[in-house]
């Protein structure tokens, strides 16, 4: 067969609690942390971004793929416009997206050097991938193996050839954006680990954040949990919109994630976070914070009587729906008791809402 198969994984003991823990920082200062929670306060000098059309400072390249010939085709393209939804909320105006057929080596590796032409010191460039990863063994080396992206070809299948290396997406981004950049890998790819590791020494220095998916328990043909990660960040930032927060790290976002993770789907995604030696999560703001009122799609689909039966209006699957409690929807926080659990630290650290921030606010700005 052309069309290209990620590998099968065996189920591995259950997860503990995000909530439980801090995370673990590797020796060299890097920061990789799984379903553990890490500092969420907001050490950065760096505000995000204000989104006008005059001071507008982010550039996102999504890459989503169905895989629509293979025995079990992927829904990815419907997510990634949930994410092309918010961008368009947060004003971001420098969008690409790559679907299916369009999603190859090529491509992707010609509008992540566009959008490094472009990109200034102070700029963001966020990377969404959805689909699929593998790894590729090396027969000489046992227990080493290099992961991939599953791309296609110009019709659309999967094949050996059409794998996009760690290795190469690595040094194309080192090569492509200048040092002080701010970049946010967001990866789903059904993968037992994330697909790049930015906590190796080449990424020392960069201004990088990865948060990914991980599927350690996934079986053969089962792809339902697509889709948790997707909606447990947009239910974050959802949250977060709702205790008045519009200027945070990406590290609280992260333990937010978490949250979302373990009262909406019961924690079964797991969810990993990296950031190279130099840039741990909490000194990076999260640039896509949207309007007041803002809503995610599992917030709008959600009445009294819980999800309403045309969630799919919504950009909601009906196989996720077998995952969701309900009744964690839309319930009331304690604005204090949230902020304290997600911050990841007893201490508070407010910062002052991003337009202040960037000095666009008057002097009577109230902190959030």
């Amino acid at each position: 067969s052309s069309c290209f198969q990620p590998r099968v994984l065996v189920p591995s003991r259950g997860r503990s609690p995000p909530s439980a823990v801090i995370s673990t920082r590797v020796m060299h200062g890097a920061v990789k942390a799984r379903n553990r929670q890490v500092v969420g306060l907001s050490n950065y000098k760096r505000a995000a971004p204000i989104f006008n059309h005059e001071d507008h400072r982010i550039h996102m390249l999504i890459v989503a793929l169905d895989y629509a010939d293979s025995p079990d085709p992927l829904r990815s393209t419907e997510d990634a416009k949930q994410i092309e939804d918010l961008a368009k909320q947060c004003g971001v105006l420098n969008v690409v997206t790559l679907y299916n057929y369009q999603c190859t080596a090529d491509s992707v590796r010609r509008a992540i050097k566009s959008a490094g032409s472009k990109c200034g010191k102070n700029d963001y460039f966020i990377f969404c991938f959805l689909g699929h990863a593998t790894a590729l063994r090396d027969p000489n080396a046992p227990g080493i193996s290099d992961e991939a992206f599953v791309l296609v070809d110009g019709s659309g299948r999967a094949s050996q050839s059409t794998l996009f290396k760690d290795e190469v997406f690595t040094k194309l981004i080192l090569d492509s954006f200048k040092p002080e950049m701010r970049i946010i890998l967001l990866v789903d790819s059904g993968h037992d680990v994330p697909v790049v590791d930015i906590t190796k020494d080449e990424w020392n220095g960069r201004q990088v954040c990865h948060i990914s998916a991980v599927e350690e328990t996934r079986l053969k043909g089962e792809d339902s949990k697509r889709g948790i990660f997707l909606h447990s960040l947009l239910l974050a930032i959802d949250k977060l919109s709702k205790v008045g927060r519009d200027n945070y790290s990406v590290g609280m976002l992260y333990n937010a994630l978490l949250l979302e993770d373990e009262l909406v789907f019961r924690c079964v995604q797991d969810v990993e976070i990296q950031s190279p030696a130099g840039c741990p999560p909490d000194c990076m703001a999260w640039p896509l914070v949207p309007p007041a009122g803002f809503q995610a799609p599992l917030s709008r689909c959600a009445g009294p009587g819980g999800v309403l039966g045309n969630a799919s209006v919504f950009g909601v699957d009906s196989t996720l729906l077998q995952h969701v409690v309900q009744e964690a929807l839309n319930q009331p926080v304690s604005i204090e008791e949230y902020l304290h659990h997600i911050s990841g630290s007893t201490v508070f650290e407010f910062k002052p809402c991003r337009a202040c921030s960037a000095g666009y606010s008057p002097a009577s700005c109230v902190l959030q």
